[in-house]
């Protein structure tokens, strides 16, 4: 198959579909007034345009004698709403409009409101997903089935989000995404990134933005694209706040408890949110592996708890009119107890050597903390111009400490040949800080943004590894190191946006990445990787251009550059020990990887869209299983020449009745993998599909149920190791009672335990590996929400609250 055929086919596609859309511009045009209940001008209300669906098309505000004239626009069916948050919102009969006509509405009298917010329910505003030019919303807080799940699990649960075996998050097909908390990166990797995300409770999580093709404002990490975890945070005038707890069974039991609380005023917002966890998981795993002339036959038992300490909080101030400033703290703990026990039988190819079974133990117990902080500064002294400043900083610190019994028995294991037992500690201390300054100035027809920002982030790893003998354990220096890393980043950006006319938008941005580094290694071995220095500046350019027909159809095209830079685990040249018969060994020259995105999307009256997506991405990062000795084997990371992913994305969200809504992702992107590895050529390619249903349902009783379903066909795993194809279906069901203070949720995930199974083959560099890997995925969760305070209170009002409405318009 073609590299290039799917591609080429998904732009023929797209393009035909489009060429009636721009053929006319709309020159019709709505306008009327707007009055207060006490008969007055209501001026500075925001006046929104949806088409018969009740979608955003257009919006603006009105003038300071309640006027407001939107123009431009196609002959078609409408709806205009008015929305101040004094008042009650206002929505229009549906409007008619011709082709160069005129529609003036009757005088709108606004009527008085105690609350105003939660009246009407905009299509698309809180739906589960929902679908923007430069994102998907994943709204977590409106999912039945995200309750009782951590962070982790929700991201799987993600459209175009994959989480593979080893805890990497793909998006879209392709690994090196960059995890934000609340617009800010967590700047953590790893092993210590899935714990951070693992203690995450799905009640504190607001939304989870996806972004596939950031612009030159955001940091040029993240080869894979963005994904934003929005933290929940009330807004309420007066004191308001909630108690949530959640249970979930499955193989294992999981539960949490928590609060947030928040105090509004007109100028001051505080607001807090606390959360215990105590968490049991389970994996089983049984692999095969053939390598020269031995076979392992390995059956193992993951188990896991880790109870989890959550908590943030915000101080949000309005200074005056023009600025504002916030400051927001979130601490992470977490204590976790691992006991990974295996059997292993051995065997010899040839029948020389006996048949042994290794009985093995990894008894692992951990404490880590990440403490973060963040300032924010915002001036904005016109409606077209801003300025903000930001200052973070962030602290991660994890102790650990591992206990390896390893018994070496005859085949019946009736006889015990010899033991090998060790022990070791390995400390992890990063320290990170950043600051940023953006501008931005609105004209009339384009805008231009600029910006600064220098990070830097340094850490320590050391380890101590011991031989137990007897019961006294003995340093061995062979085997410890000291390994230290400090990265440095500049960055400085330049973005123009021009609108010359009504249908097209013209955006180009240009980043400019200094990385400085410097990897230190302390060991009794003293080897040439001991030091490693790099220095290097990079070019991250960000074109698009988007039409808006201002009627059914939009289309856009845009083409970036991105970046992905080892962590300090894939760089530490130490090796770390797994088990007696595998292990992980970092690699001090891993360079960078690069990928170019080019991404050119279409929609349909703003629901259904259709995306191509062609990436081509260097020095890719795979995993690859390396032999030592007879038996052993050891996990290094090194960069793949090349990896190529073509794809075409197809979402729809709908309102089917009024009492069932639904929304469908479907993605087939064609990989490919090549490469020569220290001497083992590697071609792999995979026709992958990935499918997502969400249906929202209103039964009886006031009671919602969501029923999900995902399915993915087979994919590439480490960039070697092919992966069967699953899938899971959920279900779950919510009610409130007591005027809506106390909501309870029940979901049920996996019901047929069809996707917590894996399973994996790979033949590579002389070893053939089968295997399957059961996760705990099955599970039934319940959830108990009960609200504080005065649920009626109005949202605060600032300047703030007006642009992110506007924002919404605009999107």
């Amino acid at each position: 198959m073609s590299l290039m055929k799917p591609g080429l086919l998904s732009i023929l596609i797209l393009s035909a579909a489009i060429l009636s859309g721009f053929a006319q511009g709309g020159t019709s045009k709505i306008e009327g007034y707007i009055y207060n209940p006490d008969n007055t001008p209501s001026a500075f209300s925001t006046v929104v345009l949806m088409n018969k669906d009740s979608v955003f098309m257009d919006g603006t505000i009105s003038e300071t004698d309640g006027s407001f004239l939107i123009e431009d626009l196609a002959a078609g069916n409408y709806l205009i709403m008015v929305r101040n948050i004094e008042f009650k919102t206002f929505v229009s009969n549906l409007i008619a409009l011709e082709e160069d006509g005129q529609f003036v509405l009757d005088r709108i009298q606004l009527e008085p409101s105690v609350n105003t917010l939660d009246e009407i329910v905009i299509r698309g505003e809180r739906a589960i997903l929902e679908i923007h030019p430069d994102k998907m919303v994943y709204n977590v807080g409106n999912s039945v089935n995200a309750s009782g799940n951590n962070g982790l699990e929700l991201l799987s649960k993600s459209p175009g989000v994959l989480v593979d075996m080893d805890n990497n998050i793909l998006l879209q097909g392709k690994s090196g995404v960059q995890i934000f908390i609340n617009g800010r990166p967590s700047r953590i990797s790893g092993s210590d990134l899935t714990n951070m995300l693992e203690g995450m409770r799905s009640e504190n999580i607001e939304s989870i933005e996806i972004i596939s093709n950031p612009s030159s404002r955001f940091d040029a990490e993240g080869s894979g694209g963005i994904i934003n975890i929005v933290l929940k945070k009330n807004t309420k005038i007066g004191f308001n706040g909630n108690i949530i707890s959640s249970y979930s069974s499955g193989l294992r039991a999981r539960s949490s408890v928590g609060t947030s609380l928040n105090y509004s005023g007109e100028k001051i917002n505080v607001f807090t949110s606390f959360n215990l966890s105590d968490n049991d998981f389970l994996e089983i795993r049984n692999e095969s592996m053939l390598r020269r002339d031995f076979l392992l036959d390995m059956d193992s038992r993951t188990t896991i708890n880790r109870r989890g300490i959550n908590f943030s909080g915000a101080l949000d101030y309005q200074v005056g009119a023009e600025q504002s400033l916030s400051v927001d703290v979130r601490i992470f703990s977490n204590d976790r107890h691992e006991i990974l026990g295996s059997d292993t039988y051995i065997f010899d190819v040839k029948e020389v050597i006996d048949p042994e079974l290794l009985v093995a133990e990894a008894i692992d117990n951990a404490q880590s903390a990440n403490y973060n902080g963040n300032v924010h500064y915002s001036f904005n002294p016109n409606k077209s111009s801003s300025l903000t400043a930001d200052v973070s900083f962030g602290k991660f610190s994890s102790d650990r400490k591992t206990l390896q019994p390893n018994l070496y028995y005859n085949e019946t294991g009736s006889e015990l040949l010899r033991s090998v037992n060790s022990e070791f500690n390995s400390n992890t201390d990063i320290g990170l800080m950043s600051a940023q300054i953006d501008y931005e100035n609105k004209l009339e027809n384009y805008s231009i943004s600029t910006g600064a920002k220098f990070s830097y982030i340094q850490t320590d790893n050391q380890l101590a590894f011991y031989d137990l003998l007897k019961e006294d354990l003995i340093l061995n220096v062979n085997r410890s190191n000291d390994f230290a890393y400090l990265e440095k980043v500049a960055a400085a950006y330049a973005i123009v946006t021009a609108k010359p006319t009504k249908t097209l938008s013209l955006n180009a941005g240009l980043r400019i990445e200094n990385t400085s580094s410097l990897g230190e290694l302390e060991s009794a071995i003293v080897t040439a990787d001991d030091v490693v220095a790099r220095n290097y500046t990079s070019l991250f350019p960000n074109v698009s251009v988007a039409f808006d027909n201002q009627g059914d159809h939009t289309f856009s095209l845009g083409i970036g550059r991105r970046i992905t830079r080892p962590n300090y685990q894939d760089l530490n040249p130490f090796e770390r020990k797994l088990s007696e018969l595998a292990a992980w060994r970092g690699n001090p020259f891993l360079q960078p990887n690069y990928i170019t995105n080019y991404q050119m999307s279409y929609s349909f009256k703003r629901k259904l869209v259709l995306s191509n997506t062609y990436s081509v991405t260097s020095n890719f990062f795979a995993n690859i299983f390396e032999v030592v000795g007879d038996k052993g084997n050891v996990i290094i990371p090194r960069n793949m020449d090349k990896v190529t992913s073509n794809g075409l994305s197809i979402s729809y969200p709908q309102k089917v009745f009024d009492w069932w809504e639904f929304s469908t992702f479907l993605l087939y992107n064609y990989t490919t993998y090549n490469g020569d590895i220290e001497g083992t050529n590697i071609s792999l390619d995979a026709n992958i599909i990935n499918f997502r249903w969400q249906n929202k349902l209103q039964l009886p009783l006031d009671v919602t149920m969501e029923l999900s379903c995902f399915a993915s066909s087979p994919w590439i795993w480490r960039g070697t190791v092919y992966v069967d194809g699953n899938y899971r279906i959920n279900i779950g069901f919510r009610k409130e009672f007591f005027n809506k203070r106390f909501l309870l949720q029940l979901n049920a995930n996996d019901l047929f335990n069809s996707g917590s199974v894996y399973y994996y083959d790979s033949d590579y560099g002389g070893m053939i590996i089968n295997g399957d890997i059961n996760f705990d995925g099955r599970r039934v969760a319940l959830s108990a929400t009960y609200k504080l305070g005065n649920s009626k209170a109005k949202s605060r009002r600032g300047r703030s609250a007006m642009d992110d409405e506007l924002k919404r318009i605009s999107e």
